[in-house]
Order: C-alpha cells, then structure tokens, then sequence
C-alpha cells in the first residue's frame, strides 16, 4: 500500500466444525448444514476481503489442541479467556507490527461491503480513533481503531454476546476520551428469523455471497424453481 499508512484487517472466525459453530440455527438446521453455512459466509467475505487496501489476517478461535488450518490466507491464533481479552490481543498485535490502523470483523457478517471497511480505515487515518459499526443485537459487527487507540480497558470487563456490548463500548470510549464515528446498522446471522430475512434478501442477488446464496437454494430457502436451480457447485 505505497503512500498510504499501513492498515492491517483481522477477520475473527472459527473452523467449520459441526456443533461447534452457528449453533443457535441448530434446529431449523441440521449440525452439518450449520457448518456448512458457516464456511460459506467465511468463504464468501475472504472473496471479498481479499481485494481490500489492506493487509489481511484469519484470527482463529481454536481448541489447545489445534493447529492454525492451513490457507491461502494468512492466520493466527486468538489468545485470551474471553472475546475481549482476544479481540485486544491481537489487535495490539497489529499495532505493534507497524500498522497505524487497525481493525476487526467476524464472518458473522458475509455481506459486509468492502467499501464500508475502507470508510472505517479512512476516517481512523483522517484522525477518528474508533470506528464501531453496530449491530442490530446491541453489539458491534466491525470496530477500526488507531494505533495509540487500542487500550485493554476498551475491551475488558465487557457482558459479551448480549445486547450492552455497543453501549459499552460507546461509554469507555467517553471515559477514554476517544472520538468515535458509526457506521450504518446492520445485522448478523445468528439465528433462524435472521436466516430467513437473507434468504429474502438474496431472491433477486446473491450479494456478493455466491456460496452462501448457492447453499440456502440447496437447502430450500426460496420458494420459486428458478431461483432453486441456482448452481450449488461452489458451495462447501
């Protein structure tokens, strides 16, 4: 990225293991399916991610067991006992290497356009030191920070996974004293009604998710034969 400071992307995720991701759409969807699901958005947003102005990087949520999956992409093993402790890790990480810009989204998210992750970095470079993109469930799809930014009392003693994590965030954000910018609202797919609301979304376009789209055909998310025939051939 010649001329422009550094900026560096995590993408935090996990390896589709079946009953270890997506589990809330367990139920309305078969363990397997679930998996499935989840390798589609991840594999559609490094599709996409991947033509971005920014170095990017898989941050993996693994058991001790575990080793970092091997890829095309470059990734790392999150550390810590809890989403913020991990989140604070390796985004300092990153500052620590050399980028001035930072930030972090989850594949929770597949139809994130590349052009709002851009935004982030540019207002974080044009002095902004938070960028938080909320959540429709109170919490925060994407958060962008400067370098000098990233502070371990920004993530810590955080009730993660409920509906105060943006709330949060926002009031140590005033007790850091760190100018924040929002990026629109937007939602992500946890839960069974917020699969549906996808599928709708994709009946005329896939998004920019051709797996994911490909997937909910295969699986009987659209009603019409035209749209059932989409192919599937590119779906885990």
């Amino acid at each position: 990225m010649s001329g422009t400071p550094p900026r560096r992307l995590l993408l935090f995720t996990k390896p589709a293991h079946a009953g270890k991701v997506k589990t809330r759409l367990i139920g309305d969807l078969t363990a397997a399916d679930a998996a499935r699901l989840h390798a589609a958005f991840l594999e559609d947003v490094l599709a996409r991610l991947r033509g971005g102005d920014f170095e990017l990087r898989i941050a993996w949520a693994l058991e001790p067991e575990e080793d970092v999956p091997a890829g095309p992409m470059p990734g790392v093993r999150q550390q810590g006992s809890d989403l913020g402790e991990r989140l604070y890790r390796a985004l300092s990480e990153a500052a620590a290497s050399g980028a001035r810009a930072v930030a972090a989204v989850g594949s929770d998210h597949p139809t994130i356009p590349l052009e709002l992750v851009h935004r982030a970095f540019a207002s974080v470079e044009a002095g902004t030191d938070v960028v938080l993109g909320p959540a429709e469930d109170g919490g925060y799809y994407l958060i962008a920070l400067g370098a000098g930014a990233v502070s371990p009392r920004l993530f810590a003693d955080i009730a993660w996974s409920t509906g105060q994590v943006l709330p949060a965030t926002l009031e140590r954000c005033r007790e850091l004293g760190l100018a924040v910018e929002m990026l629109p609202t937007a939602s992500d797919l946890d839960t069974p009604d917020d699969l549906r609301r996808l599928a709708v979304r994709m009946a005329g376009s896939d998004l920019g998710c051709p797996r994911t789209r490909g997937l909910l055909a295969a699986l009987g998310f659209f009603s019409n034969t035209a749209t059932n025939t989409v192919n599937t051939e590119t779906s885990p």
